[in-house]
């Protein structure tokens, strides 16, 4: 027990949610008592969700097999259970704060809306290509983080925004190497102007 490791974190005004690394989720309020649980699996995705008083009252946990789970705070009840395919669940969020749905990405790109409003309860949106950082809802498009690179989706899959973060690394290394030329230009020009001139004098005799 002594040994457990955090592996995932989530802090808020009313409390910490901590994962250890064999599938343990425990809350600490700020004010009450400690609660803990243990998931199947190892959860590698935590998101607290604010209910209609503004305080959080509900948290989705994914985990390493394709599972989310919602679950009660402060009490770690379960409400619902969901599982998606494509591996890994790697990000969550809510579609929005009242309607139950939430978006998940799983290790292989594919993206999923969840919910007991949803038809089957699970559906498959579309497929990012890459490996996906994090998702978020923004009015009627999905935003889709992949490291440095952002693509925003419509709810159809269709693409409709493409953000080259590297281009900027790639722009600034330009710049870089164009100040690194200049300053090595203007030594070379400092030190051939502090040479002494040597002048073809005539030669007397």
């Amino acid at each position: 027990m002594n040994n457990r490791v955090v592996i995932r974190s989530l802090v808020t005004s009313e409390g910490n949610l901590v994962a250890m690394d064999d599938g343990a989720i425990v809350w600490r309020p700020t004010l009450g008592t400690r609660v803990q649980i243990k998931l199947e699996a190892v959860a590698t995705v935590l998101l607290a969700v604010k209910g209609p008083t503004g305080c959080y009252d509900m948290v989705a946990v994914g985990d390493s097999t394709g599972g989310i789970s919602i679950l009660s705070l402060p009490r770690l009840d379960t409400i619902d259970k969901f599982s998606i395919e494509g591996g890994i669940v790697r990000s969550i969020n809510a579609v929005s704060d009242s309607s139950g749905k939430f978006l998940a990405a799983a290790q292989d790109g594919s993206v999923w809306v969840i919910g007991n409003q949803v038809p089957g309860r699970v559906v498959h949106l579309f497929s990012h290509t890459g490996p996906i950082t994090s998702l978020r809802v923004l009015g009627d498009s999905i935003l889709i983080q992949s490291g440095w690179n952002r693509r925003t989706y419509d709810w159809t899959g269709e693409t409709t925004n493409v953000f080259d973060g590297t281009r900027q690394f790639q722009v600034k290394e330009t710049q870089r190497a164009n100040r690194r030329a200049r300053i090595l230009e203007s030594e070379q020009l400092r030190k051939e102007k502090s040479q002494p001139l040597m002048l073809d004098l005539p030669v007397l005799g």
